[in-house]
């Protein structure tokens, strides 16, 4: 008897240490963008009141950490390239088990977009990205649910509930990453750097509403009903980008489906000035950090007006989020490098830096039309001297922390 029972038990052990370590592998080989983007929200010790959904237009350009800085908001960022609304409400379905969110604010950009690609529930093309919003959850009946749902005409749809099945074959591509996961603390944004020339770009003038017969109206259905059963309230967006004819057609056609259906309205910031096309375009879709910043400001000041109860600013209960804005000043000084004169002076955009910039007499800034519309972007952000014994075509560029009146990055050219 004794001896069976001492089988037994190594049996049970051995199936233990082996699931721990088919989970450990499994954690060790997943691609570290799920731990980088969603960390922060696991670990939270408060209420995140406002979740972010979205395509990448709005995980690039709204801002939790700006939007508490600025007006004292809790939020996180769930958005993710090429999502859509299918996915957005079983994903919020999930992360509420994690959170009690008063207000979902959701972009619509990729709803009349996408809604003819594979089965419209989803990007064929986008699995991978996809992914590394289901893989943060356990396996659950409703996660279950959402990936034999929205994934139905696809083969390997369970890779989505057993992540080893899709990683165990990643040897090779381990990296530095998955020792040491980077460390982004946006709060599940990321703000991108970088210029895209849209001179000469005009936002359409007019924009036709259509009629919708797409599978993603349904979800739309059950998405307001969901809230609406949860006390949650919701606010639908288009964040501006270099939109086209088509674009502003598809916000007018869910701005008259939001309005004649459900009685709610649509944010439209593509009929708003928001943006500067010289300074604030990262490519024709997205909006570079400079842009980011302002659309957050804009959005912020319309939670606090339209939600006051939203606004956590002065709650002791939320002062770890004022430690967590100053772990974002130090990664965006993290992000300064010698040699990115124009993306270090993006970085200046917001309140947290001063800089002086340093020009010899012969660095003609005419020339360099760029340079001088992002001067002229930061106003009093930084100060442009002139001295007449630099290099001929040199610069010097010091940056200064505001907390602390510390010169925290330094580039010479010349």
């Amino acid at each position: 008897m004794k001896k069976t029972l001492r089988r037994a038990g190594g049996i049970l052990l051995f199936v233990l240490l082996l699931a721990l370590s088919v989970r450990a592998a499994a954690r060790f080989l997943d691609k570290t963008d799920v731990d980088e983007k969603y960390k922060q929200f696991f670990a939270s010790d408060t209420n995140f009141d406002v979740i972010v959904m979205g395509t990448s237009h709005a995980y690039n350009t709204i801002l939790p950490q700006e939007l508490w800085r600025g007006y004292g908001i809790a939020s996180y960022n769930w958005g993710q390239g090429n999502c859509t609304l299918p996915e957005d409400y079983y994903i919020l379905q999930l992360l509420s088990r994690y959170t009690d969110p008063k207000l979902v604010v959701i972009d619509l950009f990729g709803f009349v977009e996408f809604s003819e690609v594979g089965n419209g529930k989803y990007r064929p093309d986008a699995r991978d990205l996809q992914r590394v919003q289901f893989d943060p959850f356990p396996l659950s009946r409703l996660k279950i649910e959402a990936v034999r749902d929205l994934f139905d005409d696809y083969d390997k749809r369970y890779d989505f509930l057993f992540p080893f099945a899709m990683y165990h074959s990643r040897w090779s591509e381990i990296k530095k990453d998955n020792f040491c996961p980077r460390d982004i603390p946006q709060k599940g944004a990321a703000f991108v750097l970088g210029f895209y020339d849209a001179t000469g770009y005009g936002k359409p003038e007019s924009a036709e509403a259509h009629t919708l017969t797409t599978v993603n109206v349904g979800y739309l259905d059950k998405l307001i009903a969901y809230c609406r059963d949860n006390g949650i309230e919701l606010l639908f967006t288009y964040v501006p980008f270099l939109a086209d004819q088509a674009n502003a057609d598809a916000a007018a056609t869910m701005e008259a489906l939001l309005r004649e259906k459900y009685g709610l309205a649509l944010l439209n910031m593509l009929e708003t000035d928001l943006f500067d096309p010289r300074t604030d375009v990262h490519d024709p879709s997205h909006l570079n950090y400079i842009g980011a910043v302002d659309v957050t400001d804009f959005l912020g000041a319309y939670i606090a007006a339209q939600y006051p109860d939203l606004v956590r600013r002065g709650d002791p209960a939320y002062a770890s989020w004022d430690a967590d804005y100053d772990h974002y000043i130090d990664y965006k000084i993290s992000r300064f490098e010698p040699g990115k004169l124009n993306n270090n002076l993006a970085l200046l955009y917001g309140s947290d830096f001063r800089a002086e910039l340093l020009l010899s007499e012969g660095y003609d800034v005419g020339a360099d039309r760029l340079l001088a519309d992002l001067i002229d972007r930061l106003g009093s952000r930084i100060t442009v001297r002139v001295s007449g014994t630099d290099p001929a075509s040199g610069f010097i560029l010091e940056v200064t922390d505001r907390r602390t009146g510390e010169i925290v990055f330094r580039d010479a050219a010349g």
